[in-house]
């Protein structure tokens, strides 16, 4: 009896001081504890945005998403990796032994992608193998996913988006703060067997989905462009080519056509060796902005009206060129053809360089800088894209004799096709120099306006509006009519413009590359009233041909003809026309 009591006792003891323990762990630790059970009863799964569409400006979707199935996994509820794994990687053709890896090197994590944007066959195979205990932790959520409906229409302004939706060019990377929306979450509560059993109220956050951009594209006449664009390209066996259309007076920016172009949804195809990888990567570059080159003769009428503004010279004044050569001190200048006189508007439609190198002695380099940087090049337009390249002109402390001579046709600096037609725009737009712009505005979810960008931007006046309109009626409308421009004329319209054929310069300022050239033409009409610009460059075209009078005048004369019909401005040609004509056909 007395061993009994005393095991009794001891028992007690040990009993009373078990509980005192239990009693310091549940007063020291308890919050810890049941912080963690609760963890480990609840899982977070995320509940992803709708990335806002793209638009053209008629409203029709250039980018939009779409939800697919997506399967995930909580780490912390898989009680054997292996199995789990084993089970699901076969259905889903992933490798059984890296679905393991990955899950227990995320252990203590409770999210993990198993398979993104599942095919209606792996997910029906996935349900199937679910309704079988032990994958509580394995999970279904719908995520968009990008997709354009037009397919490669506009590739390299839309951009593309990477695995997560973030944009990564153009559009999509501009604008992804407002196209991404933000993601929101549920919480799940799991029972003893790890099996959902509920999503908790109070763990719920609303994903905002994101909002809307539009864009100043036309959809219709992009189309046009792309393929006027990727024929000239073809025909030509040219490098790369582009081709803008916009209005002048807002600066909207109707096409922008890159040739070779992308697929937006697959910017970099599969199964590509490092070469093919090389190319595929250099052509996601939106050449219409990021590439800079000598323009040449394009360059000319820049120079010449600005010369005109100041009252240094008249469209009359007589130049007496006596080519096909001249020497200005150690720098000589050649014409195509051996002019004996020209007018000053001669000098401008026949392209005699040794006229704008006389014009360069009479100028001086001062002005000559003056004249170039007024019309916006050597700066970003500011179109807001991703990529655009300010081009290149060299400080005024580096200008030298040569200088006098080379800028006024078009060498010793390097601009982008945007400069080019935006500084072209001032000849539409009385003499102003517009911003040009791509995105109309930002529209929310709720269909309130974010941004709104509609309105034109003047950056300042550079000419004065009689003297454009003289220049634009007499100098600009003669390079068509009878001069260098010729391919480019509209039977029903009267065509302005001025053609381009710059050699290539070698890289580290070594000279030009023999037999390569950059071949362009920027126009506009009517010259009465103009209502659309077009320029298209050719870059490296082989073959005999390879003049921008020859090679590019023709696509955007079509491109042309194309936009003046499709915003229907009336016809209003009359004057005879020598030589072959452009007509509105669709």
């Amino acid at each position: 009896m007395r061993s009994g009591s005393l095991v009794f006792v001891c028992t007690a003891a040990l009993l009373a001081a078990g509980g005192g323990r239990l009693a310091v762990l549940v007063e020291t630790q308890g919050h810890a504890l049941r912080q963690r059970a609760q963890q480990q009863q609840t899982g977070r799964v995320p509940i992803p945005a709708q990335r806002g569409d793209i638009l053209d400006c008629k409203g029709r979707v250039l980018a939009g998403s779409v939800r697919r199935p997506s399967i995930y996994v909580d780490p912390t509820l898989v009680e054997n990796a292996q199995k789990a794994a084993g089970r699901v990687a076969p259905v889903l053709g992933l490798s059984a032994d890296e679905l393991e890896r990955a899950i227990r090197e995320r252990a203590k994590r409770e999210f993990l992608w198993v398979k993104r944007l599942l095919s209606d066959a792996e997910l029906d195979a996935f349900h199937a193998l679910c309704r079988e205990p032990g994958l509580e932790a394995f999970g279904v959520v719908d995520e968009p996913v990008r997709r354009y409906p037009c397919g490669r229409l506009a590739g390299h302004v839309l951009g593309f988006v990477g695995a997560e939706q973030h944009g990564l060019a153009g559009i999509e990377q501009a604008y992804d703060r407002h196209l991404a929306g933000a993601d929101g979450f549920r919480t799940v509560t799991v029972d003893a067997r790890r099996r959902s059993i509920c999503s908790q109220s109070d763990g719920y956050l609303a994903p905002a989905d994101g909002a809307s951009v539009i864009l100043t594209l036309d959809a219709h006449l992009q189309q046009r462009a792309e393929q006027r664009l990727r024929d000239a390209v073809e025909d030509f066996r040219a490098d790369w080519g582009t081709a803008i259309v916009m209005e002048p007076h807002s600066g909207e920016v109707l096409a922008m056509a890159v040739m070779p172009d992308i697929d937006p949804a697959q910017p970099i195809p599969p199964g590509l060796n490092q070469r093919e990888q090389a190319l595929a990567f250099d052509r996601l570059r939106n050449r219409a902005i990021s590439d800079a080159c000598e323009p040449g003769s394009i360059f000319k009428p820049f120079i010449a009206a600005s010369a005109l503004d100041a009252g240094l010279v008249h469209l009359d004044q007589v130049f007496a060129i006596n080519g096909p050569t001249r020497a200005f001190g150690a720098r000589v200048i050649h014409d195509v053809h051996p002019y004996g006189t020209l007018a000053f508007s001669e000098v401008i439609s026949k392209s005699s360089n040794i006229g704008m190198g006389m014009l360069g002695a009479r100028l001086g380099n001062a002005r000559l800088h003056e004249f170039v940087r007024r019309f916006g090049f050597g700066d970003p337009t500011g179109i807001g894209l991703p990529g655009e390249h300010a081009g290149m002109v060299l400080d005024f402390s580096r200008w030298t004799s040569f200088s006098t001579q080379s800028v006024p046709i078009g060498q010793e600096l390097a601009v982008t096709p945007l400069q080019v037609v935006t500084a072209f725009c001032v000849f539409c737009n009385d003499g102003l120099l517009c911003r040009p712009r791509i995105v109309r505005g930002v529209i929310g979810p709720d269909g309130r306006v974010v941004q709104d960008r509609s309105r034109a931007i003047a950056v300042r006046r550079v000419l004065d509006p009689h003297v454009t309109r003289e220049f634009r009626l007499r100098a600009l409308v003669e390079v068509v009519r009878a001069g260098t421009g010729k391919a480019a004329a509209i039977a029903e319209y009267q065509v302005f413009g001025k053609t381009g054929t710059a050699q290539i310069a070698r890289p580290g300022n070594r000279g030009y590359e023999p037999g390569a050239y950059v071949s362009s033409f920027v126009c506009g009409g009517p010259a009465s009233d103009p209502k659309a610009a077009v320029l298209v460059t050719l870059y490296h075209p082989r073959g005999a041909k390879y003049y921008g009078g020859t090679v590019a005048a023709p696509a955007a004369a079509e491109i042309l003809a194309d936009a003046l019909e499709y915003m229907r401005v009336p016809p209003e040609r009359t004057a005879e026309i020598d030589g072959p004509v452009v007509g509105l056909a669709w």
